[in-house]
């Protein structure tokens, strides 16, 4: 389980919420039903390096994720509403410019759908590094 909390915690982009939020395991395991994603699934896609190329269920999960925490909806991506989350976190406030530069640079991207949509700006700040956990010492 481990291991799928970490996953989360790179793929949601709200490791915040892990902190702020006693419901996201809740949550996850919610996202996991619906979407048909397993340990072994998130396992997979971790072993695999977190590419481009995951399976629709798993892009789902993010979108679903997204969803549930209020970054996302009707396959629309709120920057404002991840980035209102983010610098309410102690250890993101010395970050919020290169994380702010981050989520800019993400959140007009488009998917074919709004699964893809979701996956592809996880992937994209995952990328920025306007994730936490990912950002510059």
């Amino acid at each position: 389980m481990k291991s799928t909390i970490l996953f989360c915690v790179s793929l949601t982009i709200v490791m915040a919420l892990v902190q702020a939020d006693p419901n996201f395991h809740q949550l996850m395991q919610q996202c996991m039903q619906e979407t048909q994603v397993t340990e072994a699934d998130l396992k997979e896609f971790m072993a695999a390096g977190m590419q481009s190329n995951a399976k629709e269920n798993l892009k789902c999960y993010a979108k679903c994720l997204m969803e549930k925490q209020g970054h996302m909806a009707n396959g629309q991506f709120d920057a404002q509403a991840l980035l209102n989350t983010l610098k309410n976190v102690p250890q993101m406030k010395d970050n919020m410019d290169e994380i702010t530069s981050g989520v800019n640079a993400c959140k007009d991207i488009k998917g074919s759908n709004d699964c893809d949509t979701a996956f592809k700006i996880t992937m994209c700040l995952k990328e920025h590094k306007a994730v936490p956990g990912h950002h510059k010492a």
